[in-house]
């Protein structure tokens, strides 16, 4: 048996779902845009945030109802032979890849996977940024210890090892409850839309429309500061561009592979979560350049832009719905 069949959506439906997104965006982070910048500083940014991410989500709702009212021949009138003998409709929460859940041991493992991998993506970018000159990365981690000593009252330097697991623990716990606010993004890019492009075109046209649309519609968190802080609009969103292009076909490799959003979801917290990195390596004193640094930067693409195209060559098995 296989995942519910993915529908040959109408691509007025498609662009209808991407619409709503962006438009559902901007409605949210309008009042942030329109404030100066002292009542900005004052605006409360995590409510705004977090209703922000929840719009995909929204959006694939509405998408997969008008998808509904369409006759089960242009949905799936694309499936024969050997698939129409396992052919099976889309439920809402199959729409989203909410679902499946099972095999359970299939989910836990790409999930783990998934923490692991952006763990080292995040941490791998730190010494790479260093070496490229990019990043004032310093091994002995200063302020790391200033602030262990800080919080112990005493020389930290014997404690090192101790805090830094402390520490990793936090950001893998932290990362597994931030899980939820990421999933209602991935409902929509990944769960929703990028498997019913694929359907159409193909790996690469999916990655590379879903990597665009999801970027565009960071454009009015990056109008205020968001992740590029004192960049222009334009400069910062073709950055964010470039991120949901690298970024966002590992995490519809992680989609696909596992059947549902949740692995791509773990890996999205662990972005956020393990952000606290790049305070940890770097020298006193200078300040971080994200356009080109971190994760977030050119330089911390490197490495998960390998491993992307190395999947895109393999793409026909890397990004195939796996067989239950």
């Amino acid at each position: 048996m296989t995942t519910a069949s993915v529908p040959r959506t109408p691509l007025v439906i498609l662009s209808t779902f991407v619409v709503v997104s962006l438009a559902l965006g901007w409605l949210i982070a309008m009042p942030l845009v329109l404030l100066d910048p002292a009542e900005l500083a004052e605006a409360p940014m995590e409510a705004y945030y977090n209703l922000f991410m929840l719009t995909p989500a929204v959006a694939a709702v509405v998408a997969y109802l008008l998808e509904r009212r369409h006759s089960a021949a242009t949905l799936y009138g694309h499936i024969s032979g050997d698939d129409a003998d396992r052919f099976r409709p889309q439920k809402l929460v199959d729409a989203l890849g909410i679902t499946p859940l099972r095999p359970v041991g299939r989910l836990l493992g790409w999930s783990v996977l998934a923490l692991l991998l952006f763990f080292v993506f995040s941490l791998a970018a730190l010494p790479l940024g260093g070496l490229l000159g990019v990043y004032p990365f310093d091994p002995s981690m200063p302020i790391f210890l200033q602030d262990l000593g800080y919080r112990l009252g005493h020389d930290a330097t014997e404690f090192l090892a101790t805090g830094l697991m402390v520490e990793a623990g936090v950001i893998f716990g932290m990362a597994v409850v931030l899980v939820f606010l990421h999933a209602g993004q991935e409902m929509g890019w990944r769960g929703y839309l990028y498997p019913r492009i694929q359907q159409r075109w193909g790996v690469l046209p999916a990655v590379g429309i879903t990597g665009l649309a999801s970027g565009l519609w960071y454009a009015p968190l990056l109008s205020v500061g968001f992740f590029y802080d004192q960049t222009e609009l334009f400069e910062a969103l073709a950055l964010m561009v470039g991120f949901c292009l690298i970024i966002g076909g590992l995490l519809a490799w992680l989609r696909m592979r596992s059947g549902s959003i949740w692995p791509a979801a773990f890996a999205q917290s662990m972005i956020t979560a393990a952000t606290v990195l790049h305070y940890w390596f770097a020298e006193f004193g200078p300040q971080i350049d994200f356009r080109q640094a971190t994760l977030q930067g050119w330089s911390g693409w490197i490495i998960p832009g390998v491993l992307l195209a190395v999947l895109l060559v393999f793409r026909k098995k890397a990004f195939a719905f796996p067989v239950r």
